[in-house]
């Protein structure tokens, strides 16, 4: 894919399992992940809606999307898949449901040590259950219930919020933006991440104002190029577009890294690409407020 190319509809359709799910590679089981990323970009590529045909379908335990057979319950892949959902009347309800479960999860608190600088209280949300507080879980959750809070018990929407913005806000690297945990650790600051940072800016894309989003704001403009991954490079663009921050050198640094790496790039890399290379009518609908 060169910096010119356009991308075309059916990149990802060779890659879609008989099951009408998409896994982390070719020929492998359908995994959330990657399908929620590629129905999301199949649809912005076609210019039809989200087909959630396949969510709809997907086996569930006690209301929540199973992953793996056996595995614990992801409840950021949960939130993805209600994101991905919610683009869909048909998925509307389906959505709400998950919302509405992601109410009640909490990651665990433990007490405060000074190995670590954080509120170690706030119960934001963990990546499974019995474990802590996690950035990404808790980016996706919160976004999906920004989102979806003019439908939700308003009280229990207002708590969650206010605890997961405290959590992030509290979590904030000293250079600007996020870590996958904390921020300092035995008294070293510890650096900030692209997909972290790009991820944190979407769940607090309603508090633009705020300096400790600002800042972040500014690392990702400045160091979005710094993790040369589709991924990492994908959530930047998407999270720069949500802020309307114009950025063409991430924009061909994308491309071309697509056209440097096209067989090892991956199903999730190309799907996440795709989507974020791709311009919408409807702006970054599945993410944004």
């Amino acid at each position: 894919m060169t910096q010119k190319t356009v991308p075309a509809p059916d990149q990802l359709l060779p890659f879609r399992n008989a099951d009408g799910g998409w896994g982390y590679a070719l020929n492998k089981a359908s995994r959330i992940e990657p399908t929620c990323w590629s129905l999301l970009a199949t649809s912005r590529l076609s210019g039809r809606p989200v087909d959630v045909e396949v969510l709809l379908r997907w086996k569930r335990q006690d209301g929540w999307f199973v992953d793996l057979q056996g595995a614990p319950v992801n409840y950021a892949f949960n939130a993805l898949a209600a994101l991905t959902l919610s683009a869909h009347p048909e998925g509307a309800a389906h959505a709400l449901r998950i919302a509405s479960q992601l109410l009640d999860v909490r990651g665990m608190k433990f007490a405060q040590g000074k190995e670590i600088r954080q509120d170690n209280s706030l119960q934001a949300w963990p990546w499974i259950d019995s474990t802590f507080s996690w950035v990404e879980p808790t980016t996706m959750c919160v976004l999906l219930i920004k989102k979806l809070r003019a439908k939700l018990p308003s009280a229990a929407a207002n708590d969650r919020i206010d605890i997961a913005e405290r959590m992030l806000l509290d979590r904030a690297c000293a250079a600007g933006g996020w870590n996958y945990g904390g921020s300092n650790v035995y008294g070293q600051e510890l650096f900030p991440y692209v997909p972290t940072t790009a991820l944190g800016l979407l769940a607090l894309q309603d508090r633009a104002k705020d300096p400790i989003v600002q800042r972040a704001h500014h690392w990702l403009q400045k160091d979005a190029l710094t993790e040369p991954s589709a991924q990492a490079l994908s959530l930047a663009l998407v999270a720069l577009t949500v802020f309307r921050s114009p950025a063409p050198a991430l924009e061909q640094a994308l491309r071309k890294h697509l056209a440097d790496n096209s067989s090892s790039v991956g199903v999730m890399g190309l799907a996440m690409a795709l989507y974020a290379l791709t311009r919408s009518p409807n702006g970054e609908a599945a993410f944004a407020l």
